[in-house]
């Protein structure tokens, strides 16, 4: 079964979240849901990656991993291989406990879906007609 995380946003974060923007504040997200569970503040993520988790362009989440680095909330940790290339890159965070946490504690919420409501067309033959329901079946 998969495991359930929640992100908890403490009352504290909230001058911090004005400060970074919305673009940098939803990586800063991204970044601490995808961090694992250890004790350990790593994360394993590109800014491709991390523009594809966000729905943005790649410059757009390198801008807000750029932010974000200068707010000393995260830290670029890039290494080379032994052949000389690049490894993939990853994140150390340096977020406050105070600020942001992840709780795995939380049981999945189920959320009930409700049907579309139908919709109706009314007929031109006078102003109180009953109402039709359309179908996209009818021939007519």
């Amino acid at each position: 079964m998969m495991e359930t995380r929640s992100i908890v946003v403490h009352p504290a974060a909230v001058s911090l979240r004005r400060e970074l923007g919305a673009q940098a504040w939803s990586a800063l997200e991204v970044l601490v849901a995808t961090s694992e569970p250890s004790a350990s503040t790593t994360v394993v993520m590109s800014a491709r990656a991390l523009a594809v988790e966000l729905g943005v362009s790649k410059n757009t989440a390198a801008r807000a991993l750029v932010t974000l680095t200068a707010a000393r909330l995260v830290a670029l940790r890039q290494t080379r291989a032994s052949t000389g290339t690049f490894e993939a890159g990853s994140y150390h965070l340096t977020v406050d406990a105070a600020l942001i946490t992840v709780d795995t504690s939380t049981p999945p919420r189920e959320t009930a879906i409700e049907p579309a409501p139908t919709r109706t067309r009314r007929t031109t033959s006078g102003r109180h007609a009953a109402p039709v329901q359309l179908s996209l079946l009818d021939a007519s």
